[in-house]
C-alpha cells in the first residue's frame, strides 16, 4: 500500500507549469530577437555554437528534479507489513458539519478546527474500533470508507475544511441516510455514529432518519460546536465577515436543543465541545458500547521512501548543472 504522509504539498507540482510556460516563452521571444536581430544566415553562424537539444534536456532534468523533490517533501510511504489482525469492537463513523456557520470563532480555535481537534484526539487514543468519515453542509460525503486505518483517517482529517462543499446548508440527515449505507451487515448492532455539528439551518427529517437509524442498532451520539451566545462568520483573514442581503452582518449560535434532541431519539449521548472533560467522555461513550470480534488484513509497518525522490531530484540537479549547452568541439592536427 502506497500512501502520501503530506499529501497536501503535491499542490506545489503546479509550479511546474508555470515552469514550462516561462520556458515556452522564452524559447518564443529569443526567436523573434533573432529574426529581428539582422541576417538569418549571419545571426546562425553567431549562435551555432549553443546544442538546441541539450538545452530542452537540461529544462527535462530541471523539471525531473524538481517533481522528485516536491514528492520527496510529501513524503510517500509503502506498506511493508501485512497481517491479520484480530481485535473486539465497534463500527464509528464521524460525521463532521463543514458548513460556512462552522468558521464560527466562539469556540477556540474555531467551530471547524476544535471539530478537527476532537475527532483527531480520540482517533489516536483508539486502538481496536473501525472509523469512517463524513463530512456535510447542504450535502454529504463519504470522505473516508470505514477502515482500521488508523494514519490514513488523520490524514483524511487533515484534509477537511468549510470549502470541500459547495453546496451551503446542514443535511444532517443526508450524513444519517449515509451513514446507514456505509455500514457492513457484519456490524450490525455495534454501530456507532458521531456527528459534530452547530445544528443550525439543520434540514427537518434528522429526527426521523435518527429513528431508523436507531432501530437498526446505530447509536447515534452528538456533539454541539459552539455557544450559544451570536456569532459572527469570517470569511477570510482580513476581518471580513458574511453579510445577507441588506448588508447586515449575518450570526450563528449553538442549537444545543436540536442536538440533544437527534441523541435522545438515536439512543446515544449529547456532549458539548467546550468542555474540558469533552475528549474522556467521548471515549467513555465509545468504550461502553459493546463491540464485536473484527478481523481484517491491514499494514502494521510502513516504510519511508523520500529518500529515493530525494537521489532522484539531487541527481537531476547535478546533471543539469554539468551539462554544457554549447556544442562539442575537437581539435585537429
Amino acid at each position: 500500500m502506497l500512501k502520501l504522509a503530506h499529501s497536501v504539498h503535491l499542490w506545489a507540482l503546479i509550479l511546474s507549469i508555470f515552469l514550462l510556460f516561462f520556458f515556452v516563452i522564452f524559447l518564443i521571444r529569443r526567436k523573434r530577437f533573432l529574426a529581428l536581430a539582422g541576417k538569418q544566415r549571419l545571426i546562425q553562424k553567431l549562435v551555432n555554437t549553443s546544442n538546441v537539444g541539450r538545452k530542452y534536456l537540461k529544462f527535462a532534468l530541471m523539471i525531473l528534479a524538481f517533481i522528485s523533490l516536491v514528492i520527496a517533501w510529501a513524503n510517500p510511504l509503502l506498506g511493508t507489513k501485512f497481517e491479520n489482525v484480530t481485535r473486539e469492537g465497534i463500527d464509528v463513523i464521524f460525521a463532521l458539519d463543514v458548513s460556512k456557520s462552522m468558521n464560527a470563532q466562539d469556540i477556540v480555535p474555531s467551530r471547524m478546527l476544535k471539530a478537527k481537534q476532537i475527532v483527531s484526539k480520540v482517533i489516536e487514543e483508539m486502538s481496536n474500533d473501525r472509523i469512517g468519515l463524513i463530512v456535510f453542509a447542504g450535502n454529504a460525503y463519504l470522505q473516508m470508507p470505514i477502515t482500521v486505518d488508523y494514519s490514513g483517517a488523520k490524514m483524511y482529517l487533515k484534509t477537511v475544511d468549510t470549502d470541500m462543499v459547495p453546496r451551503q446548508g446542514t443535511a444532517i440527515s443526508e450524513a444519517i441516510q449515509l451513514a446507514i449505507d456505509s455500514y457492513d451487515d457484519n456490524s450490525e448492532g455495534y454501530q456507532s455514529l458521531v456527528i459534530l455539528s452547530d445544528g443550525e439551518n439543520h434540514d427537518g427529517d434528522a429526527e426521523n432518519l435518527a429513528k431508523e437509524a436507531q432501530e437498526l442498532g446505530i447509536v447515534i451520539h452528538t456533539i454541539g460546536v459552539g455557544t450559544s451566545q451570536a456569532a459572527k462568520i469570517p470569511l477570510d483573514d482580513r476581518g471580513n465577515f458574511k453579510m445577507d442581503n441588506s448588508g447586515n452582518v449575518v450570526t450563528t449560535q449553538l442549537n444545543e436543543e436540536m442536538l440533544k434532541n437527534l441523541a435522545d431519539i438515536g439512543g446515544g449521548k449529547y456532549l458539548n465541545a467546550a468542555s474540558t472533560e469533552i475528549y474522556d467522555d467521548i471515549l467513555v461513550v465509545l468504550n461502553g458500547q459493546e463491540g464485536r470480534m473484527i478481523d481484517e488484513k491491514v499494514y502494521t509497518s510502513f516504510k519511508n521512501q523520500f529518500p529515493i525522490f530525494l537521489l532522484i531530484g539531487f541527481i537531476g540537479l547535478c546533471l543539469e548543472f554539468i551539462l554544457s549547452e554549447r556544442k562539442s568541439t575537437y581539435l585537429s592536427w
